[in-house]
């Protein structure tokens, strides 16, 4: 059973829609990150599952049952809310504002118990704030009140705890104090976690999926991987960026270009780039922005230009991760080449496991493709196949192949025979 179906839902004030047409579902105990640019409607789909909007089309369902079949109590108890703005004015204590989120199970007028006081002692500690018990909310810091209407959320023992930009008004040391809480709820209770939040870094640190919206309609859905690309940050956010892995997290990592959007030449040529070891980067990126339509290969799975090849979603050939080029995959990427107009070999050493990268490369040179060749090693130690590669590469040299000695010398080269 899903935690959450959302089935066409629209919803818009006055005649202006802000939810257009939104699907999707949320298995049960999944860490969900909602992101997008201001205005796309993140905080009103928020609060739209919470029910505090009804959509004007559509239907949600909460762990099987029509939201709006459920009563207020009833839906409490299966889901609460934390919102953006958690700021109190009045001179409750913690434990007082902890214990509103018992409310669900109250009958009018009914007195907390025992059970509700322990309910309350747990939420605290779980949210590492039992030693605030007794001060007044109001004397507390904004990283504290956090917590605070966090517990106040345990308490109502929901199945689903949504949180409007929870980290907006923190710092980082607080925004990962938060986050490694509900991260860790999420794990240990198996509470289902739905925040809006900002960070798009954060969001692929924690997040098992994350939902981008754009303009009010869900432009990508699915892991981080699948969601956060360049072309999805470049629609939504009109941004031009770099995504890469995080070495020490290893969770995907967004490096804001510049604030314009890409605009694809039309019908240019395919340029086949043999790189590795992060010796493709730059001349990847470059052709990228130049608006060249690009393949790699072959690449190890794992390598870093393998990993930036892929955030950029370029097809390439892949092998296994220290493996060397089977005849399979070297088979792969002579047909890469012979689809390519262009061919373009980085700087990279040559041994015996990539060797066959650079016999690709010459079969496309003697069939009559461009070859350029970016020669910018930091020293001769290039050659470990016993002289083999120095070999082809002269030989490449004389058949035509020409050589660049940097990545502007090759766009330069590039356009000059376009």
């Amino acid at each position: 059973m899903y935690a959450l179906k959302v089935n066409d839902i629209e919803f818009g004030y006055d005649r202006e829609l802000v939810l257009k047409g939104i699907s999707f579902n949320i298995e049960k105990g999944k860490f969900i990150s909602i992101i997008g640019p201001n205005g796309s409607g993140k905080s009103t789909l928020l609060k739209t599952l919470n029910n505090l909007y009804k959509p004007t089309k559509g239907n949600i369902f909460i762990e099987g049952n029509e939201i709006s079949s459920l009563k207020g109590k009833d839906l409490a108890k299966r889901i609460a809310l934390v919102p953006q703005n958690t700021n109190i004015d009045y001179d409750f204590t913690v434990e007082d504002i902890v214990l509103m989120g018992r409310h669900p199970y109250k009958g009018r007028f009914q007195k907390e118990n025992q059970n509700d006081y322990s309910i309350i002692d747990e939420s605290l500690k779980m949210t590492n704030t039992l030693h605030l018990k007794d001060r007044p909310i109001t004397e507390i810091s904004g990283g504290e009140r956090q917590r605070v209407i966090i517990a106040k959320a345990l308490a109502q023992r929901p199945t689903i705890i949504l949180l409007d930009e929870p980290t907006s008004h923190l710092d980082i040391n607080h925004q990962i104090d938060i986050l490694n809480l509900l991260k860790n709820l999420n794990k240990e209770k198996g509470t289902t976690i739905i925040l809006v939040i900002h960070d798009i870094n954060l969001a692929a640190r924690y997040s098992d999926e994350i939902i981008l919206l754009n303009d009010g309609v869900v432009l990508g859905i699915g892991k981080p991987e699948e969601v956060i690309t360049t072309t999805n940050v470049e629609t939504a956010y009109n941004l031009n960026v770099v995504i890469d892995r995080n070495k020490y997290t290893n969770s995907l990592y967004l490096t804001p270009v510049e604030i314009k959007k890409r605009i694809p030449k039309k019908q240019t040529e395919t340029v086949h780039i043999i790189c590795g070891g992060g010796t493709g980067a730059e001349v990847i990126n470059r052709l990228y922005d130049e608006g060249f339509n690009l393949t790699l290969g072959v690449l190890n799975v794992g390598d870093s230009d393998w990993q930036h090849g892929k955030s950029l979603m370029i097809p390439m050939v892949e092998e296994a991760p220290f493996t060397g080029i089977s005849e399979k995959t070297y088979n792969k990427n002579s047909e890469k080449v012979k689809a390519a107009d262009i061919i373009v070999i980085s700087s990279i050493p040559f041994s015996r496991g990539n060797l066959k990268n650079l016999i690709s490369g010459y079969e496309g040179l003697k069939s009559g493709k461009k070859v350029f060749f970016i020669w910018d090693y930091p020293d001769e130690n290039f050659d470990y196949t016993d002289g083999k590669a120095t070999k082809l590469i002269n030989e490449m040299k004389q058949t035509g192949m020409k050589v660049v000695k940097s990545v502007e010398d090759l766009v330069r080269s590039i356009k000059e025979c376009t």
